[in-house]
C-alpha cells in the first residue's frame, strides 16, 4: 500500500513538472469564460482574459506575431489610460509583451508575464501616427544606458521619465522594473521622490520598462507579491545595483557561489484544465 501511495505522489509530481514545461506558447486563443487568475506572476495562468488590441487608441504593440497581447481587464484599462496620456503628448505608447492567450510560461523572453498583469512599455517617442507595418515587427530600440560608465545614454528623453511617472501614479500599479542606472538617474533628478518606491531596479530593462499591476479584487487564487516599502530606494543598495550593472558591462566576473538546485515549480492544479480546454 505504501509503495502504491509513493508511486501516486511521484506521478502527480511528474505531471505538475511536465505541466510547467508545457508548450503554452502554442495555444492560440483564450478560453471563453469569465476571467480567473491562478498562481503568481512567475508561475501561473488565467482563464478568459481580454484580447488587448494590436492597434489601440494611443497605443500599439510590436511583434504582434508572437501572440502575446492578452491579459486581465485591469491591464487593458491601464493601457488605455496610458494611451490617452500619450495622445495628449502627441505620442503613441509602444507595447512589448503582455501575456499569452492563457498565460503560463513563455518559450523565450520572460519568466514572469504569466497571469495577465504584466506589460512591457518600450522607450520610444513615436508620434501619434504610430508605427508602420514593417516597424511593428522589426522595430529596434536603442539602450538608454551606457553600461560601462553607469550613466544614462544619449538616447534618453524627458518623455520617458514622464511615461514612467504616469505609470507609477496609476493606483493599481504594483511595481515598475527599470535598469538600475535609470532608477539612479531618477533618484538624482527628481525633487519629489515620493513615487519612486514603485520603481524597482532590475538588470536588462534598458530599452523598455515593465509595469506590474496588483492582483484584482475578487481574484482569490491570484498570489500577490510582498508589498514594497514606501521609501524612495535611493540608497546604498541601489548603488550596489549600479556597480553590478557596470561590472557586468565591463565583463568583470564575480566569484561564483555554489547553490543547491531549486525544486521545480509546481503550477496551480487548475492550469492543467485551462491548458487543455
Amino acid at each position: 500500500m505504501k509503495l502504491i501511495q509513493t508511486l501516486a505522489v511521484s506521478s502527480l509530481t511528474f505531471t505538475s513538472v511536465a505541466l510547467a514545461q508545457s508548450s503554452w506558447h502554442t495555444v492560440k486563443k483564450p478560453t471563453l469564460e469569465q476571467t480567473k487568475i491562478y498562481g503568481s506572476y512567475a508561475n501561473g495562468c488565467f482563464s478568459g482574459g481580454e484580447v488587448i488590441p494590436i492597434n489601440g487608441d494611443g497605443f500599439q504593440q510590436v511583434r504582434p506575431s508572437r501572440n502575446r497581447n492578452y491579459g486581465d481587464e485591469s491591464l487593458l484599462i491601464f493601457i488605455e489610460s496610458l494611451g490617452q496620456y500619450a495622445k495628449m503628448q502627441n505620442k503613441t505608447v509602444i507595447l512589448g509583451d503582455l501575456s499569452q492567450p492563457r498565460g503560463g510560461p513563455m518559450n523565450f523572453g520572460h519568466s514572469s508575464h504569466q497571469i495577465g498583469l504584466d506589460v512591457d512599455i518600450w522607450f520610444e517617442a513615436i508620434g501619434k501616427d504610430g508605427l508602420t507595418k514593417q516597424q511593428r515587427e522589426n522595430l529596434a530600440t536603442p539602450s538608454l544606458v551606457d553600461g560601462k560608465k553607469g550613466v544614462i545614454s544619449k538616447h534618453w528623453q524627458p518623455y520617458y521619465r514622464d511615461l514612467i511617472h504616469q505609470a507609477a501614479l496609476y493606483p493599481k500599479t504594483e511595481r515598475i522594473f527599470v535598469n538600475p542606472v535609470i532608477k539612479a538617474y531618477l533618484c538624482e533628478t527628481e525633487k519629489d521622490k515620493s513615487w519612486l518606491y514603485k520603481v524597482r531596479p532590475w538588470f536588462g530593462h534598458d530599452s523598455h520598462f515593465h509595469v506590474r499591476l496588483v492582483c484584482p479584487k475578487g481574484q482569490k487564487d491570484c498570489e500577490p507579491q510582498a508589498p514594497v516599502a514606501k521609501t524612495s530606494g535611493c540608497d546604498a543598495d541601489l548603488q550596489n545595483w549600479v556597480k553590478d550593472q557596470t561590472d557586468l558591462a565591463l565583463g568583470i566576473k564575480k566569484p561564483t557561489v555554489s547553490k543547491s538546485k531549486p525544486a521545480p515549480k509546481v503550477m496551480p492544479a487548475m492550469c492543467r484544465t485551462i491548458l487543455n480546454q
